[in-house]
C-alpha cells in the first residue's frame, strides 16, 4: 500500500516539474471561438498599419463616367460614349447600305406631268376593282334605286301616326304648360299636392292642426319648451353679504399710486401703444401732434402736393386749343354711328343661294334649321320631314291622299269645304298646318 501511494506521488510531482512529458488539450470544437480576452488579431501587424491593403481599382466601364478621368491633365476630353472606340472604327459610316431600286426622286415625283401621262395611267389602273367602283373625283355608285313615287315626289317620306293627329300628346295633358302667376289660389294649391309645384323659396306649409289639452296651437305665436326656473338662490346670504352681490355695485378701492404706475408701466393695454419709459407717464392731449413738422423752413417750402402739380400760370394750365381734335391732314375723329354694324352676319339673307351649292359651301344663307330646332327638334324630324315642310302650298288633291292616308274620319265633301275656305282666307295659298288648323276649327 505505501509503494503505490509513493508511485502516485512521484508521477505528480514529474507532472509539475516536467511540462514537457504531458500531452497538450485537443479542441474539440474548433468551430466555436475560445472562451477569454485575446490580444491577437489578425492582419494588426505594424507592417500592415504603414502598408494598408489598397482599396479595389473602379471597373473601367464605370471610370470612364468619372470625372478624374475625363479631364485628367495630358489626355483629351472625350465623350464617356465614345471614350472607348478606336479612331478606324470612328471614321466609319454607320449603318447598312441598301439595295439600288426606286429613287427618292421617282417617289416624290407621283403626280403626272402632262396630259396624256394622266390619261395612260388612269387606263393602266381602269383593270383594278377600287377605280371602278370608287374613281377619282366622283361619289361611290353603288347602284340603289328609288322607288317611282319617292323619285318623283309624289309620296312624302315616313309614316303617320294615327293617334297624336290632333297634336296633344301624353306629356301635354300630364303636364300641361299653363303660367303660374294667373292661376287662382285653389288651382295653385292643388297644383302643390299634385306636382309639389312650390314657388322659388316658399316654405312648405302642410297645414296641420295642431291640438293640445289648453287648446289650439297657432304656430306663429307659440313658443316650445319649457320655461325655466327663475327662483333666486342666496337670497338670504346677499341680503347679509353685499359684498360678495355681484349684482350690487361695490365701492371703489383705493390703492398706492406706485402700485397703479408699476402697472401701467408693465402691461399692455389692449389697443395702446406699449409704454417704454420715454418722458413722464401724463397723457398727451388730444390735439398733440406726433413726429417732426413737414415744413421745416416756413411757408416757403414745397411739400410733395406742390412738386408733383408745379407751379404754373394760369395761361399754361389751360388746355390745348386743339385738345381732342385730328391734327393729322386727312384724319376726323368723328364717332360712327349708334346703329352702325361691323364685321359680315353669320346667316347670309342678303344675299341670295346658288342654285346648284358646293360642298365646299358652309355659308349659311338662312334656309337651315336655327339653333333651337336643333336643340328641340320636332316630333317629325325622325321621319325627315322639318317644320317648313308643313307650311308649303299643297294642292286640294295632295291634302285629301294625305289625311286620307291617316285614316280621317271626314269625308271628301267636308275636305274640299274646308280648303276652299282656307284658300279664300290665305290667298290660294293652303299648307298642311293652316288646313289641319281650320279642320281642328269646325270640329
Amino acid at each position: 500500500g505505501g509503494g503505490a501511494g509513493r508511485a502516485v506521488t512521484d508521477r505528480g510531482s514529474g507532472a509539475m516539474h516536467g511540462v514537457s512529458a504531458v500531452a497538450r488539450p485537443k479542441d474539440r470544437m474548433p468551430q466555436l471561438p475560445a472562451a477569454g480576452v485575446t490580444l491577437f488579431v489578425p492582419n494588426e501587424s505594424t507592417a500592415h498599419s504603414m502598408h494598408p491593403t489598397p482599396p479595389p481599382p473602379t471597373p473601367d466601364e464605370m471610370a470612364r463616367w468619372r470625372k478624374s478621368t475625363i479631364h485628367a491633365p495630358g489626355s483629351a476630353s472625350k465623350h464617356p460614349g465614345y471614350a472607348g472606340d478606336t479612331d478606324h472604327l470612328r471614321v466609319q459610316v454607320y449603318g447598312k447600305r441598301s439595295d439600288d431600286g426606286i429613287g427618292v426622286q421617282d417617289l416624290m415625283q407621283t403626280a403626272p406631268k402632262s396630259y396624256l401621262i394622266e390619261r395612260a395611267l388612269e387606263k393602266k389602273e381602269a383593270v383594278y376593282h377600287s377605280s371602278k367602283q370608287e374613281p377619282l373625283g366622283v361619289s361611290r355608285t353603288l347602284g340603289h334605286e328609288l322607288p317611282a313615287k319617292l323619285a318623283s315626289g309624289e309620296a312624302p317620306f315616313g309614316k303617320g301616326t294615327p293617334h297624336n293627329y290632333f297634336g296633344l300628346a301624353a306629356k301635354t295633358l300630364l303636364a300641361p304648360v299653363e303660367p303660374l302667376e294667373n292661376m287662382s289660389d285653389a288651382v295653385r294649391e292643388q297644383y302643390k299636392k299634385s306636382h309639389a309645384a312650390f314657388m322659388p323659396g316658399e316654405q312648405r306649409r302642410r297645414n296641420y292642426t295642431w291640438d293640445t289639452a289648453q287648446g289650439s296651437v297657432d304656430p306663429a305665436v307659440f313658443r316650445f319648451g319649457k320655461p325655466g326656473d327663475a327662483t333666486e338662490h342666496n337670497a338670504i346670504y346677499y341680503a347679509l353679504h353685499p359684498a360678495h352681490d355681484p349684482y350690487v355695485p361695490q365701492p371703489p378701492t383705493i390703492v398706492a399710486k406706485e402700485l397703479e404706475d408699476f402697472k401701467e408701466m408693465t402691461t399692455e393695454a389692449l389697443g395702446k401703444p406699449r409704454p417704454i419709459g420715454h418722458g413722464d407717464n401724463a397723457k398727451p392731449p388730444p390735439d398733440a401732434g406726433f413726429g417732426l413738422p413737414s415744413k421745416r423752413k416756413g411757408d416757403g417750402e414745397w411739400n410733395a402736393r406742390q412738386c408733383l402739380e408745379g407751379d404754373y400760370a394760369l395761361d399754361a394750365q389751360r388746355p390745348d386749343v386743339d385738345l381732342g381734335q385730328a391734327i393729322r391732314p386727312g384724319w376726323r375723329n368723328l364717332p360712327p354711328p349708334d346703329d352702325r354694324a361691323f364685321g359680315v352676319p353669320n346667316v347670309r339673307t342678303d344675299v341670295s343661294a346658288p342654285l346648284v351649292r358646293s360642298v365646299a359651301d358652309h355659308q349659311n344663307y338662312g334656309n337651315e334649321p336655327s339653333g333651337g330646332e336643333v336643340i328641340a327638334p320636332s316630333h317629325f324630324s325622325q321621319l325627315d320631314i322639318n317644320e317648313g315642310d308643313f307650311l308649303k302650298a299643297q294642292s286640294l288633291e295632295q291634302i285629301k291622299s294625305l289625311f286620307h292616308a291617316i285614316n280621317t274620319p271626314f269625308g271628301d265633301d267636308v275636305l274640299e269645304h274646308v280648303y276652299a275656305q282656307v284658300a279664300a282666307e290665305d290667298e290660294g295659298h293652303v299648307s298642311i298646318a293652316s288646313f289641319r288648323a281650320a279642320l281642328f276649327d269646325r270640329l
